[in-house]
């Protein structure tokens, strides 16, 4: 495999790990039953800050992850929505309404004596919950204590979901390119051939010795060599699909920056009414399109590009 063609493949998948940054939204922790009495508003509104601190130590924004904040959720949602009543699929819905690519949620209730802490983690395009726990304790320290411990390694399913997806999508790349590496020209016809011997015709030419002129022969066609003529025409057809190849992969990077800025900015925008909350909604949603379009075309151009180096 040629160094450029590597160097390409290479280029590209790092590209789209950078356009497609993957959104996470932490809800508010909910309560179950007589626990909403036991356990206040603001000590439940805490350990949602506390869940929330873990994910963005977990997934930074370097390694291209954004944690939506608590204005982020609370403008995209509609107003009539009540998060504490939602629980599985209805997480799933409420995560796809607000633009995110996953969705977790904390509930507080109890069992016994002591009161109990449950977390799911949901990809929202897939609708699969990908990661869960659940702590108990007597008071609402033990259950702080249950997020810090437990919440790492429930961030980190995200991460590993995220590095099969773009690490897939690389693969894919560099497998096409490999394949574009490997085609091997036939081997010729072991037949012998006759191919008749043609006399090169002589020209005559004179050196001189002393004063007299002696006749040589040498032939006509020495020096005259095509292959460079031939070397020009291929370097010129090769340019061809390498600009278009160069072409496609730029624009494609841009569409994929300019969708994921409108995707963010849609999320971050505050709303005050039910029209102004779904034409946020399909802007983000349609920045997320034109990502995902941009990613695409920004591919195929590097592929491209990989294969003109290939002739």
């Amino acid at each position: 495999m040629s160094m450029n063609r590597l160097f390409f493949a290479i280029l590209i998948f790092v590209l789209s790990i950078n356009a497609s940054a993957a959104y996470v939204a932490v809800l508010e922790t909910a309560a179950d039953g007589s626990t909403k009495d036991s356990v206040s508003f603001m000590d439940r509104q805490y350990l949602t800050n506390v869940l929330r601190e873990q994910a963005v130590k977990e997934l930074p924004a370097v390694q291209n992850y954004t944690i939506m904040t608590r204005e982020n959720i609370q403008q995209m949602l509609p107003p009539s929505k009540s998060i504490e009543d939602c629980e599985g699929s209805c997480l799933v819905e409420t995560g796809k309404n607000i633009a995110a690519d996953y969705v977790c949620q904390a509930r507080v209730g109890r069992f016994g004596k002591s009161l109990t802490l449950s977390a799911e983690l949901y990809e929202t395009a897939g609708n699969k919950l990908i990661a869960s726990f659940n702590g108990r304790g007597s008071d609402v320290n033990e259950l702080l204590s249950v997020i810090e411990a437990k919440s790492p390694d429930f961030f980190h399913s995200v991460k590993e979901l995220e590095t099969f997806k773009r690490g897939k999508a690389g693969n894919s790349v560099v497998q096409e390119t490999v394949a574009a590496d490997s085609i091997v020209a036939p081997l010729p016809d072991p037949t012998p051939v006759n191919v008749p011997v043609v006399e090169t015709p002589l020209a005559p030419k004179t050196e001189t010795v002393g004063e007299t002129q002696v006749g040589k022969s040498i032939p006509a066609n020495v020096g005259k060599d095509n292959s460079m003529n031939e070397k020009s025409t291929k370097k010129g057809i090769r340019w061809v699909p390498l600009s278009i190849g160069a072409a496609a992969t730029v624009t494609g990077v841009v569409l994929a920056v300019v969708g994921n800025s409108k995707a963010k900015n849609a999320s971050e925008k505050k709303y005050s009414t039910e029209t102004e909350y779904k034409k946020y909604h399909d802007d983000a949603k349609s920045g997320q399109t034109l990502r995902g379009v941009g990613i695409g075309i920004a591919i195929a151009g590097a592929v491209g590009i990989g294969l003109s180096f290939a002739f």
